[in-house]
């Protein structure tokens, strides 16, 4: 664990946040709450193949102003409100890729009463950037889904299914092909792996 260094050119209370886009600095827009920059809360998912556990859901980012552009990641996206972890990675995973899920692991529905329902996950890991980064929560669960997946013109490029060993291989021969929150949920899911065997 190191300490986080406060970037200084960064103003918690403007709804502007300066991230690194891998070639400089540029400013995007961030929600706010009481007057503070507030992180984005985004689910994204391991999505492994019902009949292939060894092939894992990976797409490249297709949204022309997207800092990310090109890159590959796990699927996911903004998680809506008043929506149950379950629904928002079913929700994001069938956007982005076409791909049913057919079980979601860690996640489980409480019901108070008539008005009130509780969700308690237990991700593979949470990952948020700190200084360069987008501020966003990227809460990761393990899913198992089936499908031929497709791609989403303006948001997802080569949706497909990589098997382990070409991910890794690529991770070796160029990390930064990948967003960062997917390298570092990515090295999750293979300590778990290395844990759970």
């Amino acid at each position: 664990y190191r300490p986080a260094m406060r970037r200084p050119d960064i103003d918690a209370m403007t709804g502007r946040h300066v991230m690194w886009d891998g070639e400089g600095d540029v400013t995007v827009g961030v929600p706010t709450s009481g007057g503070e920059n507030v992180r984005v809360p985004v689910i994204r998912g391991i999505v492994r193949c019902v009949d292939d556990p060894d092939r894992i859901l990976l797409q490249r980012r297709a949204g022309p102003q997207e800092t990310v552009r090109g890159k590959v990641e796990i699927p996911g996206g903004r998680w809506r409100a008043a929506e149950s972890p379950g629904d928002a990675i079913e929700r994001e995973v069938r956007e982005e890729t076409g791909v049913e899920l057919v079980a979601i692991h860690g996640v489980r529905l409480d019901v108070l009463d008539s008005r009130r329902t509780i969700a308690s996950v237990e991700p593979l890991v949470v990952v948020a950037g700190v200084s360069g980064a987008f501020p966003a929560i990227h809460v990761v669960l393990i899913a198992d889904g089936r499908g031929t997946p497709r791609d989403q013109p303006g948001e997802t490029l080569d949706a497909r299914w990589w098997r382990r060993s070409e991910i890794l291989s690529a991770i070796e021969v160029d990390p930064s092909g990948f967003i960062p929150s997917t390298l570092a949920a990515l090295s999750a899911y293979e300590a778990w792996l290395a844990g759970s065997r």
